[in-house]
C-alpha cells in the first residue's frame, strides 16, 4: 500500500523538529525569513525580535576572513559544510560557538539560503578537556626521570621504515644535547649514541622489529653535542598487529650515569678497602659471638706467623697466652654487651714459632650490622714498642738521676720566661723547691740587678736563637757569694725554633781564682823578661841623679847648679814613672772596667818594650786618630799587649817589623754565634814578620801550656791569658798566620763611653799653710820620714814620727786628742799600715788617715776621712794632700 505524504507538511515538520538551529534567509537581502524553535532557544530572541535582525549580524567568525566565506556560500550553488570557528549572537550579547552548514534552496518562487547552526559548546569543552589532559600527561611525562617516547609505523612491507614519533620526552633531547625537534623517528636517535656503541644499538633495534620478542633492554653511552658522555638504560616495547607486523614502538631511556659512577666508585672503594686490609701491617679478625675466627686478614702471617686461610674457624683464644686469657675474655664480654663501642685491650699472644708477642687490639661488636655481622678486632704487634717503652723508662730514670746529680745549676723555661723545672742545684740557688718555682719568672725568684740582666739575655736568645753566656756574681740564701758562668740557650721545638730556654750556671769561683793566679804568673814572667832592660834604664837614671847631686854638693857645679838640680828632678820623675808602670803591671787586682784609650795604652806598652827588644826589630805604632774608647781594665789590656809583643819579638830572632795597630770595629761580630755588643767594638792588633805558624799550631795556640819554645824559655800560658782576658771583657781574639808569612793577632774589646776631653792642666797653686796641726808620720824608711818632717814643718805643721805601724799606734794613743791627721805607709814591719789604720780608728773613729804607697790601697773603703798619696812624692804634693784631707774632714765635736 502506497502512502502519499504532503511534502510541504513534511518540510515544515522537519524544520520545526530539527535538533539543530535553522535559519532561513534571503541571500540577496540578508534578511531572515524564518527560524526554528531550537534557534530561538539558542539565541534567546523571540521570533519577532530575531526576524528584525539581518542574518549576518547574528554570526561572526573567530578569525579574519570567515564572514566573506559565509557570504560567498549564499551566491554559489555549492554547499558550505561543517565550518568551525563561527560564533552565534545571543540576546544577552553573548556569543555561542557553533558549527555552520550553509546551503542554497532552489524553489519555484525564489532561491533561499539555509544556515544550519549546531551548538559546539559541548564538543569544544570535551576537546579542551582532552587537550588539558594531554598537556598534563605531557607535563607528567616531561618530569619523569625517564625519557619516554612513542612512534608509529605507516603500513608497508619494510618493518624498519615509515616510523614517525608520536611523542618524545624533552629529556631525550636534553640527554643528547640537541634541539627538541631534532629527532623525528627512532632510527635518528642512533646519531646520539656513542660511536663505539652505535652499531650495537642499531642491530638491537632491528632484531626487535624483525624478531618475535615483545621488548628488549640495553645499556650504552650517549655522546652529547658538547662532547659529554652519559650512560643510559634503554628499554623498548613493540606493539604488533594481528599479522604480527610491528605498528607501534615505545621507548623508555633512563640516565644511569650517576648510578654507574656510584657503582664504579663503590667497586673501586671495595677494591681499595680490600687492598688496604690485605696490605695493611695491622691485622683484622672477624669473630662470631663465640670468639671463633670467621676471617683473618693476611697480616696474621707477618704478625703471628699463621696462614690466613688456616686460621679461619679456630678459637681466637688458641693464640692468647693463658695468663692473659681471663682478661681478654672479660674485655670481649664487655664488647658484646656494648654494640658499636670500641673496646681496647692489650695481651700477649703465642706466635706460630712459640715466641711471645705483645698485641694491642680494639674490639667492636658489629653483630647487628647486616653488612658485617661479626665482632671486628683490629690488632697490631707492639712488642718492639713495649720493649722500647721499657728501655725509655729505664733511660728516663737514668737521666732523672743524672739530672739530679749534676753539680751545675740547670733550669728550663717556656717562651713566656716562666720556670718549668730545675735540678737540686737550682733549688739550692733559689732557696725553694722546684714545685714552688714552676710558673714563676726570674724577677719573682731572684733580686735585681742580676734578674734584670738575666731577663734581657733570655729575651735576646728567644729573638735570635743564639746562646748567650755571661759571668755573674750571685749570693746564695746561706750568704755564700759564687761566680757563675751562666749560659742561656734555646730549647728547640718541633719546628726548629725556640720553644723555650735552658739556663745553666757553673760555679767558676775557684777557676776564676786560678785564672787570676795564672794571669799574675804571666805578669811576673813578663816582668822577669823585662827586668834586664828596666835595670839598665834605672841604672842610667840613678847615674844622672847621683852624679848631679855630687857636683852640687861639692860645689863643682858652679853656676850650673840650678840646671843640674832640674835635670836630677827630671831623672827622678822618670824613674818614678818607670817604677809605677812596673808596679801597676805586676800587681794583682780584680777586673776594673773603665773607658780606656787604646792608643795611650799601646804607646805605654811600646815604651816599656823598647828597652828589651833587639834593635834589629823595628817597632811601629799605627794609631787611629778618632779611636773610640774601649770598656776594659787598663792593667789587663797592657798585659795582653805585653804578651803579644814579646811573642812577636821571639818569633823574629833575626829581626823584622813589629806593628801595633788600633782601629774602630763597629761591624765586628763575635765568633760561634755569640750575641754582639750593642755599642760595637774596638780592635788592637799586633803583627810580626816572623816565622809564622802552621795550621796545626795555630789551632792550638790558645790552649794553656801549649808552646813551641824550648824548655825554660816559656810556660805556654801567654796566649791562653790573652784569650781569657779578651773573653772576660766580652770580646774575643782572632789569629791569622802561615809559615814564613808572620802572624797577626786581633783583639776585639767592647766599645766604652766617650767622655769630654780633659781641660788643659794648669799648675797646681801652692798649698795652703798649716795652722799648727799635729800630724803623725809613720814610715819604715828614715830618709822618707826625714823628708816628710821637713816638708810639713816648713808648712807650719807639728810632726810626730813613727818607724813602723806599732810605734804609730803608740804615738797616736799618747797624743790622740791633739792629732789632726795620720800619714801611714801601707807596707811596714811589725804592723802594716792597714792594721795600724784599724787600731787607730778603734781609738778615735773619725781621725783622718792618709795612706802613702807605691801600690793602691784596694782593701780600704774610701770615705771623707781617708786619702791616698802615691809614692814617690815631693814635699809640695805631700803638703797639698795633707791640706786637702784636713779641709775635707769636719772638725771633731766638743
Amino acid at each position: 500500500m502506497t502512502t502519499t505524504h504532503d511534502l510541504a507538511e513534511l518540510a515544515h515538520t522537519l524544520f520545526e523538529e530539527s535538533g539543530d538551529a535553522l535559519f532561513l534567509m534571503d541571500p540577496e537581502s540578508d534578511r531572515l525569513l524564518d527560524l526554528n524553535p531550537v534557534a530561538l532557544r539558542l539565541t534567546g530572541f523571540s521570533r519577532a525580535e530575531a526576524l528584525r535582525l539581518p542574518a549576518t549580524q547574528l554570526f561572526r567568525f573567530e578569525s579574519a576572513g570567515g564572514m566573506q566565506r559565509l557570504r560567498g556560500a549564499f551566491h554559489k550553488t555549492m554547499v558550505f559544510h561543517g565550518q568551525d570557528g563561527f560564533l552565534l549572537r545571543t540576546k544577552a550579547d553573548a556569543w555561542v560557538p557553533v558549527n555552520l552548514t550553509v546551503s542554497r534552496l532552489h524553489t519555484a518562487a525564489a532561491t533561499l539560503g539555509l544556515i544550519v547552526a549546531r551548538d559546539d559548546r559541548e564538543r569544544r569543552q570535551a576537546l579542551t578537556q582532552a587537550r588539558r589532559v594531554e598537556a598534563e600527561l605531557r607535563q607528567v611525562l616531561s618530569r619523569s626521570p625517564a625519557a619516554l617516547w612513542s612512534a608509529e609505523r605507516a603500513p608497508g612491507p619494510d618493518v624498519t621504515a615509515g616510523w614517525q614519533f608520536r611523542y618524545v620526552s624533552p629529556l631525550l633531547a636534553r640527554l643528547a644535547g640537541r634541539p627538541a625537534d631534532h629527532f623525528d623517528h627512532p632510527f635518528r636517535w642512533a646519531e646520539a649514541v656513542h660511536p663505539a656503541d652505535r652499531e650495537g644499538y642499531r642491530l638491537g633495534l632491528r632484531r626487535l622489529l624483525t624478531g618475535a620478542d615483545a621488548d628488549a633492554a640495553a645499556e650504552y653511552r650517549v655522546l652529547a653535542a658538547g662532547g659529554a658522555v652519559r650512560w643510559v638504560r634503554d628499554r623498548l616495547q613493540v606493539v604488533r598487529d594481528p599479522s604480527g607486523r610491528p605498528v607501534r614502538l615505545d621507548g623508555c631511556l633512563v640516565d644511569v650515569t650517576d648510578q654507574r659512577e656510584a657503582e664504579d666508585a663503590l667497586r673501586h672503594s671495595e677494591e681499595r678497602f680490600r687492598a688496604l686490609v690485605e696490605k695493611s701491617r695491622d691485622g683484622i679478625f672477624l669473630l662470631d659471638e663465640n670468639a671463633v675466627v670467621r676471617y683473618a686478614s693476611p697480616a696474621v702471617r707477618s704478625i703471628l706467623g699463621y696462614e690466613p686461610g688456616a686460621f679461619a674457624g679456630r678459637d681466637v683464644f688458641e693464640v692468647v697466652r693463658p695468663a692473659d686469657a681471663g682478661g681478654v675474655r672479660a674485655v670481649l664480654a664487655g664488647a658484646l654487651a656494648r654494640p658499636g663501642e670500641d673496646v681496647p685491650l692489650t695481651f700477649r699472644a703465642a706466635a706460630a714459632d712459640g715466641a711471645a708477642r705483645v698485641i694491642e687490639a680494639t674490639g667492636c661488636n658489629r653483630l647487628d650490622d647486616p653488612s658485617v655481622r661479626a665482632v671486628v678486632v683490629n690488632y697490631r704487634d707492639v712488642t718492639d714498642r713495649e720493649r722500647a717503652a721499657r728501655d725509655l723508662a729505664r733511660q728516663h730514670a737514668l737521666l732523672e738521676g743524672l739530672f739530679a746529680s749534676v753539680p751545675d745549676v740547670v733550669c728550663y723555661k717556656d717562651r713566656d720566661l716562666r720556670f718549668l723545672g730545675g735540678n737540686p742545684a737550682f733549688e739550692r740557688l733559689a732557696g725553694r723547691p722546684v714545685a714552688e718555682l714552676v710558673g714563676r719568672r726570674s724577677e719573682e725568684v731572684f733580686t735585681a740587678p742580676w734578674a734584670d740582666r738575666l731577663r734581657a739575655n733570655q729575651a735576646a736568645v728567644l729573638a735570635t736563637g743564639r746562646t748567650v753566656r755571661a759571668k755573674e756574681w750571685v749570693t746564695y740564701p746561706d750568704g755564700r757569694e759564687v761566680l757563675l758562668d751562666v749560659a742561656v740557650a734555646p730549647l728547640r721545638g718541633e719546628d726548629g725554633g725556640p720553644a723555650g730556654l735552658i739556663v745553666t750556671g757553673r760555679d767558676v769561683t775557684d777557676q776564676n781564682r786560678l785564672e787570676e793566679q795564672l794571669r799574675q804568673s804571666q805578669k811576673m814572667e813578663a816582668v822577669g823578661r823585662l827586668a834586664g832592660g828596666i835595670a839598665h834604664d834605672f841604672n842610667n837614671l840613678l847615674t844622672v841623679i847621683l852624679g848631679n847631686l855630687e857636683l852640687v854638693r861639692t860645689g863643682a857645679a858652679g853656676g850650673e847648679a840650678d840646671d843640674l838640680l832640674a835635670a836630677t828632678e827630671r831623672a827622678a820623675r822618670q824613674a818614678a814613672e818607670l817604677t809605677r808602670q812596673m808596679l801597676g803591671f805586676a800587681r794583682r787586682q780584680p777586673l776594673r772596667t773603665v773607658s780606656l784609650d787604646l792608643n795611650a795604652v799601646a804607646q805605654e806598652a811600646v815604651g816599656l818594650l823598647r828597652r828589651t827588644i833587639d834593635p834589629r826589630v823595628v817597632i811601629r805604632v799605627e794609631s787611629t786618630p778618632d779611636l773610640r774608647p774601649a770598656a776594659a781594665d787598663p792593667v789587663q789590656v797592657q798585659q795582653v799587649l805585653m804578651n803579644l809583643c814579646l811573642n812577636a819579638r821571639d818569633a823574629m830572632p833575626g829581626g823584622g817589623t813589629l806593628t801595633v795597630e788600633t782601629a774602630n770595629a763597629p761591624d765586628a761580630r763575635p765568633p760561634e754565634g755569640g750575641a754582639p755588643s750593642a755599642d760595637g767594638y774596638v780592635r788592637v792588633s799586633v803583627s810580626d814578620t816572623g816565622v809564622g805558624m802552621t795550621e796545626e799550631v795555630r789551632a792550638k795556640v790558645f790552649e794553656p801550656f801549649f808552646t813551641t819554645k824550648d824548655v825554660g824559655q816559656g810556660t805556654g800560658l801567654g796566649l791562653a791569658v790573652v784569650y781569657g782576658v779578651a773573653r772576660a771583657h766580652g770580646g774575643w781574639v782572632e789569629c791569622a798566620s802561615s809559615p814564613g808569612a808572620g802572624s797577626r793577632f786581633d783583639v776585639y774589646l767592647p766599645r766604652g763611653v766617650t767622655s769630654d776631653e780633659l781641660a788643659a792642666r794648669t799648675p797646681d797653686p801652692a798649698p795652703a799653710r798649716g795652722r799648727g796641726e799635729a800630724v803623725v808620720v809613720a814610715d819604715d824608711e828614715p830618709l822618707v820620714r826625714g823628708l816628710a818632717r821637713s816638708a810639713l814643718e816648713r808648712q807650719g805643721y807639728r810632726v810626730l814620727l813613727a818607724a813602723d805601724g806599732a810605734e804609730a799606734v803608740e804615738v797616736f794613743r799618747r797624743e790622740a786628742a791633739g792629732v789632726a791627721l795620720v800619714v801611714l805607709d801601707a807596707s811596714m814591719p811589725h804592723m802594716s799600715g792597714r792594721e795600724a789604720f784599724a787600731a787607730i780608728r778603734a781609738v778615735r773613729p773619725g781621725v783622718p788617715v792618709l795612706f802613702a804607697s807605691g801600690h793602691p790601697v784596694a782593701d780600704v773603703a774610701p770615705d771623707p776621712g781617708t786619702g791616698f798619696l802615691h809614692k814617690p812624692y815631693t814635699p809640695s804634693t805631700l803638703a797639698a794632700a795633707v791640706r786637702d784631707i784636713l779641709d775635707a774632714t769636719p772638725p771633731p765635736r766638743g
